[in-house]
């Protein structure tokens, strides 16, 4: 394959590379996305204390997830979701008594609703735009390293010489001619 060839085969599959890479990323946060609430939902299946318990977070100043609290009120709270649960209620209503009583902060993760949906959202948002920045500079800086001209596309030896070959060539042309002066 020619030099000409080649560059012309990167410009095609420049924007191919970019769509491959948005789309890589996806798979890559889906992948990452679908463990992590299979693991809640096998943890349910097992201990339905423990479904409702790691959704939370301790209300004293331990900050640990409720599942894992060793503190006093961690055990009561723990205590308390195994008694509702005994009653017959509901994940969904102890979680909404406990909201109830100590406020939203003890949601390990916002709900996904109104204006908490923005932080579901936007790192997935950002990351897009970041790897899209990321694409449109790397391009434009192989696109400086790389002029668009006549010269740049032909491959060494045919055609117009680059910069790069010009002085190759000149510093070639120097040595050759100071190797003459040193032989005589």
């Amino acid at each position: 394959m020619t030099g000409r060839s080649v560059h012309v085969l990167d410009a095609d599959l420049g924007g191919g590379r970019l769509l491959a890479a948005l789309a890589l990323t996806a798979l890559l946060l889906a992948a990452f996305a679908i463990p992590a609430g299979a693991t809640v939902s096998a943890a349910g299946g097992k201990d339905p204390a423990h479904a409702v318990t790691s959704q939370l977070i301790c209300p004293c100043s331990c900050g640990e997830i409720l599942s894992g609290c060793t503190c006093e009120t961690g055990k009561s709270m723990q205590g308390y979701v195994t008694d509702e649960l005994k009653k017959g209620k509901g994940k969904d209503e102890i979680t909404a008594s406990l909201v109830a009583k100590y406020g939203e902060v003890i949601r390990g993760a916002p709900k996904a609703e109104g204006f908490n949906l923005i932080v579901w959202v936007a790192p997935f948002v950002a990351t897009a735009i970041g790897l899209l920045i990321a694409a449109l500079v790397l391009k434009r800086w192989v696109g400086r390293r790389h002029p668009a001209g006549a010269g740049a596309l032909a491959p060494a030896g045919h055609g117009p010489m680059t910069t790069a070959e010009q002085d190759l060539a000149d510093l070639r042309s120097r040595a050759e001619a100071e190797l003459e002066r040193l032989r005589e």
